[in-house]
């Protein structure tokens, strides 16, 4: 996996590393290569699974990469200027759905209703300033709870277990948060989209 790979690029770099590791990923999600970055944040947590700095750390590292990863690919999106047709079906899109403004990145966190939310911000000229509100807001909540979830895992289990159980912990979480996503899209996308036509 790719994640798996750019952690033993950096692992020689230590503590660093793994904090420069965990950036790259979520760098590299951020810009539209899917890169399941809650898995990496259990194991790079994990390092140092009794330390409160260590923890505050990770979340830090993983909401500012986050954020930087969605201000790259809204940059490439603005300077590519995507096809006319492509912009509108983005826009009938976040149209369609009940919210469809800068809140829909902090809907997008619990319910990932939009993919390659950078792309977004520039087709649909959302304001940067509450993007990048949202953004990080979303991505701090977001990191917080995998990071709770493997404290707890890492101690309330024996060391070769606790990994595996906050995995399955985050696993769930995101399971929930897809499901989440399509109840939305079917209750309230179809209700604003029904109250739009009235």
């Amino acid at each position: 996996m790719i994640g798996e790979d750019i952690i033993g690029m950096f692992a020689s770099l230590g503590d660093v590393g793994m904090l420069l590791a965990l950036t790259v990923v979520i760098l590299i999600d951020g810009t539209g290569f899917p890169t399941l970055p809650e898995i990496w944040m259990v194991f790079i947590f994990g390092v140092h699974q009794d330390s409160f700095g260590w923890g505050l750390a990770v979340v830090l590292v993983a909401s500012l990469a986050s954020l930087g990863g969605n201000f790259i690919l809204y940059s490439i999106v603005k300077f590519i200027r995507p096809p006319r047709w492509v912009q509108k079906a983005m826009k009938k899109y976040t149209d369609f759905l009940i919210v469809s403004d800068e809140r829909l990145l902090l809907l997008n966190r619990i319910a990932p209703i939009v993919p390659y939310t950078g792309a977004f911000m520039a087709v649909c000229n959302w304001d940067i300033r509450k993007c990048a509100l949202y953004l990080i807001i979303g991505a701090t909540a977001k990191s917080s709870v995998v990071v709770i979830l493997s404290w707890l895992s890492y101690d309330n289990m024996r060391q070769e277990v606790a990994p595996w159980i906050a995995l399955a912990a985050v696993a769930v979480v995101m399971v929930i948060s897809i499901i989440a996503s399509l109840i939305y899209k079917r209750r309230f996308g179809l209700r604003g989209d029904t109250a739009r036509s009235q």
